[in-house]
């Protein structure tokens, strides 16, 4: 009784608990080492608006993958809770495919589906990365598309070329 009863304290911990700062430490680091290539650790909503406008143009993105806290609260979007986020996150980086993916159909016209990194990272550092993720950024995906669209012509009460598209 008593070892089961230490041991449903334990799982209810982390519930209450701020984030474990060792396991964010070695998330950002797998970050920097195998994700940063590609995914800019954050971006504004006046610098994504500003790549918007580019590709809107018919510009290249100057970036190759979205911002890393859009990918975060898109992810969040569909897996709030944080064991189904990192299972996503830890299965999406080993096996990536367009199927299985959450992006905006934009971001798969623009940058396609991410080469599998996962396969070359351990079982700790994907857990570790997907963490970092989690907990690095707050937030929810309707607030940013709210802000980004809150600040743009029509004070956010419509939607962009951009989202139509996206929803086509």
């Amino acid at each position: 009784m008593r070892k089961a009863l230490s041991a449903g304290l334990l799982l209810a911990l982390p519930l209450f608990a701020s984030p474990n700062e060792e396991l964010m430490k070695k998330g950002y680091e797998v970050f920097k080492k195998s994700c940063s290539a590609c995914h800019v650790e954050y971006m504004s909503h006046d610098e994504i608006r500003e790549i918007r406008r580019r590709v809107l143009k018919g510009e290249t993105p100057p970036i190759k993958a979205p911002p890393m806290n859009e990918v975060a609260l898109r992810v969040k979007h569909f897996y709030p809770e944080e064991e189904d986020f990192i299972e996503f996150v830890k299965d999406y980086i080993t096996e990536p495919m367009r199927e299985k993916g959450v992006c905006m159909p934009m971001a798969f016209k623009l940058f396609g589906v991410m080469p599998p990194i996962g396969k070359g990272l351990t079982e700790e550092e994907k857990e570790a990365v997907a963490y970092w993720m989690y907990h690095r950024y707050e937030g929810s995906w309707e607030e940013m598309i709210k802000k980004f669209h809150g600040h743009g012509k029509g004070k956010g009460k419509g939607k962009g070329r951009m989202m139509r598209e996206e929803e086509d």
